[in-house]
């Protein structure tokens, strides 16, 4: 009778179709139904913190009902400490001053949100380090006192460091710590389980059924996600040390540790996870256990995923997940992801890399973005400004809806709190309109794209598509923890809203498989030796042969940042020979560098009208070859730069902080790269500040202005012809394919 109930309810839709999820709150039911007609929403959800009342369910409006499983029974989460999520912690170094040497473990770390784990064996499982060589101190080295919560060290070496890889239990669930500490909130301390146990899986199955039965009212439950919190890690005054949105640090339990040496074949060290303290951050050139570890934990999500789906589905429910809070091991891009029987994929978006993260992952699922700002008091209050945090983030996510649509747009958090800023409400009724007109004049369609595949290749590939790489001046910046911000450099930005095929590509797929035959350019964005540059894979001979082989033979390479970079034979950037430049890092401070063929017009750079900004202008790197086509220099120092090799040509960008100037850069030198300039003049605008897209689904396109000022641009269609059109600030406008 209950499936039957719940059947007959996820038809009592009397709204058209929208695509605007609502939050809504218990006690604000008109502030709720005003913002539902003023937004034009055909779903309500409950958020963080907020309850949906009877008066709300009978608005006839889609339900979304909000579950984080792992953290839904406090009770059992307290009776059952030994199930709680566990993670290795490294202390604080110390350098031993004598031969005997007292670790404090919990010196560094907040003790309202760990504590270590004395119920297994720490001489099984944990490690004692002397840092100073990278040696592991035998157990008969070290004591561990568990009342003390010290481990003391006998027989050291004066003046080495030692630190110790020590397991702990959370007793505070990070998203309700940030909700205690930011927004105020009172009331216990949240815990949450692991279900990698059997008897927690167990007991969260039953206590799932009952949920189910007890919300006939719910058409689609919300996993807010299934398993694994990111990793974020809090010093002893509470204050983030450490933040990893796609990291694996707290997987960690010890049946899971068992169970992966009985599949693999080898047992994972306590340093595997640790990494010098480094915590295999997103940035880390990953290593095989690493990357083991997470095909291990994200096939026990799938499975763990599939069975609460396939309940809800029996109940004629729908589920959907959400990118964020326990989200990690769900990895949407991998094998199996799709065998969960997902029904909505939620993604928090403040730019157009986390819409096309959201976007572009495959399968036929319902795709929703959740934008910011949270309606939560940390920017809803005097001293905030969502309005213009909203206009800013809309901007740069239209211009990537331009090329692969979603199907939804939602808020979370306190619609009373919204509704206390007027201009923020009638921006987001506009904002809502514009999607709505994109949904219907596109079809729902992908935009038409050049004749061109880009392959970002970093050591992730599909793992972590669509995440930023971070650079050095991250972390100067002061910015609230919750959103991501970007700080100097961010190609990837610039590539979200670009009118090509985009892929991601890992050096181990080209060691094993080469470089896919439709590949046309090749991307490599990062650092000098992070994962995302790539670290040691250039020195890998049959990875860096084949890529030359692939640009000799007419293929594309761009080069932003540290591409190519590793020391090794006398180079540093080990395609120097392909882009032309190479960094002095000061080994050959002595030799001259080439003086390059200096261009003051390129195909690349015709749309500048000023210097661009490459976020840099010290950059060290030096043209080394006279055919060198440099685009950009400050003084030697070589900012943008264009080479020919074989058949192919490579450009090379010190830096592309996101603007549009740096967009269209990125758009010809891509062109460029790929052979391919006679296409740019198809759907393209001439003015860098708009955009237009066409879609051969309903033969209708569209021009977007970006800005915050009145443009006029000329807009060349497929076959080439030019029209002239002039927009109002931050406006669209859509024409018929004979207009």
């Amino acid at each position: 009778m209950a499936a039957s109930k719940d059947v007959a309810h996820a038809n009592k839709n009397t709204h058209r179709e929208t695509g605007i999820t609502l939050p809504a709150q218990a006690g604000q039911e008109k502030t709720t139904a005003e913002l539902v007609e003023t937004w034009g929403a055909d779903a309500i959800r409950d958020s963080d913190g907020t309850e949906l009342s009877s008066e709300l369910l009978d608005l006839g409006l889609t339900v979304y009902s909000t579950l984080c499983l792992v953290r839904v029974d406090q009770d059992y989460a307290r009776k059952h400490p030994d199930q709680l999520p566990q993670k290795y912690l490294m202390s604080e170094p110390v350098a031993a001053a004598s031969e005997t040497v007292v670790i404090d473990l919990m010196r560094r770390f907040y003790r309202e949100k760990y504590v270590i784990d004395t119920r297994h064996d720490a001489y099984t499982y944990w490690e004692v380090i002397d840092r100073t060589t990278g040696d592991v101190m035998p157990t008969t080295a070290w004591r561990f006192d568990t009342a003390a919560g010290t481990v003391t060290l006998t027989g050291t070496t004066p003046f080495h460091v030692y630190t110790v890889n020590f397991l702990v239990f959370q007793i505070w669930d990070t998203t309700s710590m940030y909700n205690h500490l930011t927004n105020n909130w009172t009331g216990p301390h949240i815990l949450c389980v692991d279900p990698y146990h059997k008897a927690c899986w167990d007991h969260l199955m039953r206590v799932y059924d009952r949920y189910l039965a007890n919300h006939p009212c719910t058409d689609v439950v919300r996993l807010t996600t299934l398993a694994y919190h990111f990793a974020v890690d809090s010093d002893q005054d509470a204050v983030d040390t450490f933040r990893d949105w796609t990291g694996y640090q707290d997987t960690v339990s010890i049946p899971a540790l068992e169970d992966f040496t009985r599949d693999y074949g080898y047992r994972l060290r306590s340093e595997d996870f640790v990494d010098q303290g480094y915590y295999n951050a997103a940035c880390r050139v990953p290593s095989k256990g690493y990357l083991d570890w997470m095909q291990f934990i994200h096939n026990f999500v799938v499975r763990f995923g599939k069975a609460l789906v396939d309940k809800a589905h029996r109940r004629g429910k729908k589920t959907a997940i959400f990118w964020g809070d326990h989200w990690v091991g769900v990895e949407p891009y991998q094998p199996g992801f799709l065998d969960m029987g997902i029904d909505i994929h939620v993604g928090a978006a403040e730019d157009g890399v986390a819409l096309r993260r959201v976007s572009d992952a495959p399968g036929n699922l319902t795709r929703e973005l959740r934008l910011y700002p949270y309606f939560f008091p940390d920017v809803f209050s005097e001293n905030g400004d969502p309005l213009t945090e909203s206009i800013g983030n809309w901007v740069k996510i239209r211009r990537a809806l331009l090329r692969q649509p979603v199907d939804r747009l939602g808020y979370g958090g306190y619609p009373s709190l919204a509704a206390k800023f007027p201009k923020f409400v009638e921006h987001v009724a506009e904002l809502c309109a514009e999607f709505r007109s994109f949904r219907e004049n596109s079809g729902g369609g992908i935009s038409l794209k050049a004749p061109i595949k880009v392959a970002v290749l970093n050591c992730w590939g599909k793992w972590k598509p669509w995440i930023n790489s971070f650079a050095a001046p991250q972390k100067f910046l002061v910015k609230r923890p919750d959103v991501i911000q970007v700080a100097g450099t961010n190609l990837l930005e610039c590539l979200a809203g670009l009118p090509v095929e985009i892929d991601f590509l890992s050096f181990a797929e080209i060691e094993e498989n080469g470089i896919p035959a439709d590949t046309d350019v090749i991307v490599n964005d990062g650092d000098a030796e992070t994962a995302w540059s790539g670290g040691q894979w250039w020195i890998v001979p049959e990875v860096v042969a084949e890529i030359r082989r692939f640009v000799h033979d007419g293929g594309g390479f761009i080069g932003c940042r540290g591409p190519s970079a590793y020391q090794h034979q006398g180079r540093y950037f080990q395609l120097a020979d392909i882009m032309g430049v190479d960094k002095e890092v000061g080994h050959t401070i002595q030799s001259a560098s080439v003086p390059g063929d200096m261009r003051q017009s390129h195909f690349i750079t015709a749309d500048l009208n000023d210097s661009p900004d490459f976020g840099t202008d010290e950059t060290f790197v030096y043209c080394c070859n006279r055919t060198t086509q440099l685009l950009a220099v400050n003084g030697l120092h070589v900012l943008a730069a264009a080479k020919s090799y074989g058949k192919g040509r490579s450009v090379f960008f010190s830096g592309l902080p996101y603007n549009l100037d740096n967009a269209r850069l990125l758009h010809r030198a891509i062109f460029w790269a790929a052979n391919q300039e006679t296409e740019l003049t198809k759907w393209f605008c001439t003015n860098p500040k708009t955009d237009c897209a066409y879609y051969p689904k309903t033969r209708k396109w569209v021009v977007v202005n970006h800005s915050a000022q009145p443009q006029t641009t000329q807009v060349y269609k497929g076959a080439g012809q030019a029209i002239k059109i002039s927009l109002a600030a931050y406006a669209s406008a859509w024409r018929t394919d004979e207009q």
